[in-house]
């Protein structure tokens, strides 16, 4: 039985506002932006991916949040599944938050965002 432990990145950014972000994705062009995580670290821990730097986007208040402006529902792509899954989203979408209530255990839907979601194109995608 062999057993291997995942290289860290070499270089860790935690941005707070969404430009810092965009300047660190330029600056580090292997970067891998990361948000909850959950689709990331499970290619990291398989030894499909090593990146070479993350540019963390948890901190980033502008992409977390949801508004309804003018009719329509505007939401970051930073929003975590249990956010979605709280009464008061669900009153505005309620498919959605009853597909983010079913994305995996407590802990995935913690971290889980709804940008990941749909990014990762994954055939259990709960948000799409």
């Amino acid at each position: 039985m062999s057993t291997h432990a995942p290289q860290a990145a070499q270089a860790v950014t935690l941005p707070t506002t969404l430009d810092e972000a965009v300047a660190a994705l330029t600056a580090m062009p292997a970067a891998v932006p990361v948000a909850g995580g959950t689709d990331l670290m499970a290619a990291v821990n398989s030894g499909q991916l090593r990146p070479a730097a993350l540019v963390g986007l948890g901190k980033i208040s502008e992409i977390r949040g949801w508004q309804y402006l003018d009719g329509h529902a505007l939401l970051g792509a930073g929003l975590t599944h249990a956010r979605m899954g709280r009464p008061d989203f669900a009153a505005l979408i309620p498919a959605l938050a009853a597909a983010a209530r079913a994305a995996g255990p407590p802990h995935i839907r913690n971290a889980g965002t709804l940008g990941g979601n749909i990014a990762s194109a994954a055939p259990t995608g709960d948000a799409l």
